[in-house]
C-alpha cells in the first residue's frame, strides 16, 4: 500500500440542515431593516407564495395569515430593545422588533408548500416593546391541528422579545430556542394564537426542515505507509478525513488493515 495511500471506507453522517425562512410582521413603511432575507408581513391578513430562504433563494413555501372574525393585524414598528435582548446567530435579529397585534383578537398563520410528513423547526416570536406578553400559542402535528399548546409571557419593563417561550437574551443560540413539530400530510403547519390576560401580538415566525443525517462514504488518508512498518516498530500514523470535510462528519468508525504478523 503507498504512503498516504486510502486505509479505509467507513459510514459517517452529515449533519445537514435545510435553509431557514423567516417572516417579519412590522410596518411597510418601516426603516429597520428586516432579519437577512426575511419577508416582511405588513397587511391585516392576506397570502405570500413563493417566499424566500434567508439565502435570498424563492421557494415553493407560502403563508396564509389573518385574524378570522376579529379582523387582522394592527402594525407598530419600533426599534426599542433592551442591548442585551438579541440571541446569537449568524446574521442579525434585531429587525424582529416591529409587530402586529390587536386586543381581543385570535390570529392564524398556515405555513404551506412544505414537504408532507417531515418534520420541521420552529421559533415563533412574541414582541410588544416593554409591555406585558400574555398569550397562547397552538401549533399542529401532523394532520391534527392545535395538537400542542405553549404559553408565551413577559413582564413589562423590559423590551425583550419571547421566541416559543423563552424570553430572549444575548447569552442563547437563536438554533437552541426551536421547537419541532410535523407537517401534514398536504405539507402545512398551522399556528393558533390568542391573547389570555393581553393583547394578541406576534413579532416574527421562522421555519426550518430537521433533516436526518443521512449516510455516506468517508475516505480517510493515512500518513504512513503500514507496509513499511516491522514488527516491534514504534510507528505514529496520523488520519486525515478527505471527503467530506472533516467539520461536516460526526460517528465516524474506521476499520484498518494491516499486513500480515502486525495485527
Amino acid at each position: 500500500m503507498a504512503a498516504g495511500a486510502v486505509l479505509a471506507a467507513a459510514a459517517g453522517t452529515t449533519l445537514a440542515t435545510d435553509n431557514l425562512i423567516g417572516f417579519n410582521w412590522t410596518t411597510a413603511a418601516s426603516t429597520t431593516p428586516d432579519p437577512q432575507n426575511w419577508n416582511r408581513i405588513s397587511s391585516a391578513d392576506g397570502t405570500l407564495s413563493n417566499v424566500f430562504d434567508d439565502t435570498g433563494v424563492s421557494t415553493p413555501v407560502g403563508i396564509n395569515f389573518g385574524g378570522g372574525a376579529s379582523g387582522g393585524f394592527v402594525y407598530l414598528s419600533t426599534a426599542t430593545l433592551d442591548p442585551d435582548a438579541v440571541p446569537q446567530h449568524s446574521y442579525d435579529l434585531s429587525g424582529m422588533s416591529g409587530y402586529g397585534f390587536r386586543s381581543g383578537g385570535e390570529f392564524f398563520v398556515e405555513i404551506t408548500g412544505l414537504d408532507a410528513n417531515t418534520p420541521y423547526e420552529y421559533w415563533f416570536v412574541a414582541y410588544r416593546t416593554t409591555s406585558v406578553i400574555d398569550q397562547a400559542v397552538s401549533v399542529s402535528d401532523g394532520d391534527t391541528i392545535n395538537a400542542f399548546t405553549f404559553p408565551q409571557a413577559k413582564p413589562s419593563g423590559t423590551a425583550r422579545f419571547v421566541i416559543n417561550d423563552q424570553v430572549s437574551n444575548d447569552t442563547q443560540v437563536w438554533d437552541d430556542l426551536a421547537f419541532e413539530t410535523t407537517s401534514s400530510s398536504t405539507g402545512t403547519i398551522t399556528f393558533n394564537w390568542e391573547g389570555l390576560t393581553q393583547t394578541t401580538v406576534i413579532g416574527a415566525l421562522a421555519v426550518r426542515r430537521a433533516v436526518p443525517p443521512e449516510p455516506f462514504d468517508v475516505r480517510i488518508l493515512g500518513s504512513a505507509d503500514p507496509s513499511n512498518i516491522g514488527i516491534g516498530d514504534n510507528t505514529t500514523i496520523t488520519f486525515n478525513v478527505v471527503n467530506p470535510s472533516p467539520a461536516d462528519v460526526t460517528g465516524v468508525v474506521v476499520d484498518i488493515e494491516l499486513p500480515a504478523g502486525l495485527d
